[in-house]
């Protein structure tokens, strides 16, 4: 072509590029930004909708489904507490952490307790526990038939295997005062598999709906890829399907979030509340902040969820944390320990008028760092021995009724209203 032609053409190239690059570009990132897994739900998940609902009025009510002595000497007035509270969620109602054959045990009347607490509120999601603890008495615990039918394991009489829980390869990951008793289990070991499928059943089959996997990532330390971890949780959502009270189990744990190609794993997660201690130490101030340590606001990560629906970031709770902070009369110098005791310790020894105070701060504060968090409201929660003024729980029950009643249950009802 000709030095004029050519001359021609040039701004024209310029011109396409500044429209074909730009585009490219676009496409490039909206492709990037796009979703890996597939807009479907995964059988056993609740709705999205159901799992919000369910969130908005969470409370822990620690073992209460339990038949030992504390639980049964306190069910009536933990009926009422549900009764007069209507809460969505009824957390940490049942869990297993050591001494296995004997926590299985206390759990004997699960079902007839499940139906109790549903009869006063019908709606509410009920919540049991699968913790990253085992002990060696899971070998008192007969693994049932049907379990091993599930997994294609020979039907044989025989109980659980704590060191088939254990990791094949590494050193496990023991518990500190349990002498190589107690450890936590290893997701991939098909034996540990056995062991959460079975709770997770018993759990569904007693009518609770919802089941907490504690420190989830712990547990899924020596599955980096999460396969395993997906085949389990998949399997308890498809017995939920068949067998639950609802057709659908809610999964959490003490995650930031745990993602398979873009796919969330769980329902929603949940974390400490992480107070942050400021000001004069005779107030024992403190004050929530993203940012702080490993707090979950503007963290909690995003992806597909399992019923089907993109989320920049999931949904999730706070509660006030408990167990962590050792003995000692006020000496904990954990990172994460509040004016040194565990969160609920700390929050048990302020005056009653200073608690309600601060759960309202937190209830406002949480949603105001990240719109998709809530508070989960404490109303059973176990404290600190040394550090508890001879009670060995927190209990939100108005004081008149209950010894130990720390008479936060206006507080929590005007919060739930909206006043």
């Amino acid at each position: 072509s000709s030095d004029h032609d050519r001359g021609r053409a040039a701004p024209y190239h310029s011109l396409m590029r500044l429209v074909i690059v730009p585009l490219i570009l676009a496409l490039l990132v909206g492709c990037a930004s796009r979703p890996l897994a597939p807009l479907v739900p995964v059988e056993g998940a609740p709705p999205d909708s159901m799992v919000a609902a369910t969130l908005e009025r969470a409370v822990t009510m620690g073992e209460i489904l339990h038949s030992y002595r504390w639980a049964q000497s306190m069910w009536t007035e933990n009926l009422e507490l549900i009764d007069e509270l209507q809460p969505t969620l009824v957390g940490r109602a049942a869990l297993v952490w050591g001494w296995e054959h004997l926590m299985l045990r206390s759990l004997g009347a699960l079902r007839f307790r499940v139906a109790a607490v549903h009869e006063l509120a019908p709606d509410a999601v009920v919540q049991g526990c699968i913790f990253e603890f085992v002990s060696r008495d899971v070998e008192r615990v007969k693994v049932p038939e049907e379990v091993l039918a599930a997994f294609g394991q020979p039907v044989e009489h025989r109980a659980f295997d704590f060191d088939a829980m254990l990791p094949a390869t590494a050193e496990p990951d023991w518990f500190p005062g349990w002498e190589r008793e107690a450890a936590v289990p290893d997701i991939t070991r098909t034996e540990t598999q056995l062991w959460f499928y079975h709770l997770a059943t018993l759990y569904l089959d007693a009518g609770i709906e919802a089941i907490h996997l504690g420190n989830l990532e712990r547990m899924a330390a020596h599955d980096p890829g999460l396969r395993r971890t997906e085949v389990l949780l998949r399997r308890i959502r498809e017995y939920a399907a068949a067998n639950a009270r609802r057709g659908w189990v809610m999964l959490d744990a003490h995650t930031h979030g745990v993602v398979l190609d873009g796919r969330l794993l769980l329902d929603f997660h949940s974390f400490p509340l992480r107070p942050r201690e400021v000001g004069d130490p005779a107030r024992e101030d403190v004050v929530l902040e993203a940012g702080f340590l490993d707090a979950i606001y503007g963290r909690s990560r995003g992806g597909v969820t399992p019923s089907g629906t993109h989320v920049e970031s999931q949904r999730y709770l706070v509660e006030l944390d408990n167990g962590y902070a050792g003995p000692s009369a006020g000496g904990c110098e954990l990172p994460e320990c509040v004016w040194g005791c565990d969160e609920i310790t700390w929050f048990w020894r302020q005056s009653p008028d200073r608690r309600d105070e601060l759960l309202a701060y937190f209830w406002h504060r949480v949603q105001e760092l990240d719109p998709v968090g809530r508070l989960q409201v404490p109303g059973v929660r176990t404290l600190q021995a040394q550090l508890s003024r001879g009670c060995e729980r927190y209990l939100m029950h108005d004081p008149g009724a209950v010894g130990c009643g720390a008479g936060q249950v206006s507080a929590v009802l005007e919060l739930w209203s909206g006043r």
